[in-house]
C-alpha cells in the first residue's frame, strides 16, 4: 500500500494554476471545442443511448449528450482543481460510522458516475478514510499524467493508502481487520446481469468479497440538488440477508442505474464499463 504522489512537471503545474474563476470559461472553450468533433458527438450519442434506449425512451438523445461532453469536460477540469469536488456535501455519514463501529469491514460500494472520485476525500473529511483499490496500470510511473492526478485525487489528496493488484485474499484480509475498502461494481467480468434494460457481464467481486466476510455494503451515490452535487451514502446492505452475492449485487445496481438513469450525462464512459454477452 502506498499513498498517491501529486504529479509535478510543467503541464501539471499549469493546469493547476489556472485561477477558479476561469474554470467555468476554460470548460465551455474546451467543450466548444470537443463538440465539433464528429467522432465525439458520435461516441457522445452512443454512449447515452446505451444509458436510455430501454430506461428513457422519450429523452432527447441528442440534448443528452451534448450534456455528456459539457460534463466530461468538466469533470476533466476539476481534477485540476481538487478543492472544488473533495468538500462535498455528504448525506448518509451517520450510516458508515454506525458500520465501521461495529468493529467489522465495511465495504463501500461505488459506480463511476458523477464526482465519485471528490467523494472519498469528502467522506474523509468526515474522519473515515476508505482503502482504494485500483488496477496495478495506474500507479505506475508511465501512466497519463490525467490519470495520476485522478489517483491522487480519489485518494483524497495523498492521505489514503491506495493498493495495487492485492487480490480477493488482500481485500479479504483487509475487511477482516475491520478496514473500509471502497471497490467498483461496473467493471467487465463474467457474471450476467441486468442493467439499464441490458444483459451484460460484470463482476461480483465486491458483493462476494462482503458475503465472504459478513462485511456491510454501503452504496455510494454522486447525486445533485438545488444546493449543488453532493455524495449519498445509503443504509448498509447485509449479505446474509441475500441467497448469493449475485443477488446481493443485483440490488446494489438497482440504486446505482436509478442514479444514472436520472443523471446519465454524469455517467464516465457507460460502454467501456461492461462487458457484452
Amino acid at each position: 500500500m502506498s499513498s498517491p504522489v501529486r504529479p509535478g512537471g510543467a503541464v501539471a503545474r499549469i493546469r493547476r494554476s489556472i485561477p477558479r474563476a476561469l474554470v467555468p470559461l476554460v470548460v465551455a472553450l474546451r467543450f466548444h471545442l470537443a463538440w465539433a468533433r464528429p467522432a465525439v458527438r458520435a461516441d457522445a450519442r452512443a454512449q447515452m443511448t446505451f444509458l436510455l434506449e430501454h430506461t428513457r425512451r422519450d429523452a432527447d438523445v441528442n440534448a443528452v449528450a451534448r450534456d455528456y461532453v459539457r460534463y466530461q469536460v468538466r469533470r476533466g477540469e476539476l481534477r485540476w482543481h481538487p478543492e472544488m469536488i473533495t468538500s462535498l456535501r455528504v448525506e448518509g455519514i451517520e450510516h458508515l460510522l454506525a458500520a465501521r463501529d461495529q468493529g467489522r469491514g465495511v465495504m463501500v460500494n461505488f459506480v463511476h458516475h458523477g464526482y465519485y472520485d471528490g467523494g472519498f476525500a469528502s467522506i474523509a473529511r468526515h474522519g473515515v478514510p476508505c482503502r482504494m483499490v485500483v488496477y496495478p496500470y495506474m500507479l505506475e510511473p508511465d501512466a497519463p499524467l490525467w490519470l495520476k492526478q485522478h489517483v491522487y485525487v480519489a485518494c483524497t489528496g495523498g492521505g489514503t493508502p491506495v493498493s495495487a493488484a492485492v487480490g480477493n485474499d488482500g481485500i479479504t484480509e483487509l475487511l477482516r481487520h475491520g478496514e473500509v475498502v471502497a471497490i467498483a461494481s461496473d467493471v467487465p467480468g463474467r457474471t450476467p446481469l441486468t442493467f439499464v434494460g441490458r444483459e451484460v457481464l460484470g463482476s461480483f467481486g465486491a458483493a462476494r468479497l462482503a458475503t465472504d466476510t459478513n462485511s456491510p455494503v454501503i452504496v455510494m451515490t454522486s447525486e445533485e440538488d438545488a444546493d449543488g452535487p453532493f455524495i449519498r451514502l445509503h443504509e448498509p446492505f447485509e449479505p446474509k440477508r441475500y441467497r448469493s452475492p449475485k443477488e446481493l449485487l443485483q440490488a446494489l445496481l438497482v440504486i446505482h442505474e436509478s442514479r444514472q438513469v436520472r443523471w446519465p450525462e454524469a455517467t464516465d464512459l457507460p460502454l467501456s464499463r461492461w462487458g457484452m454477452p
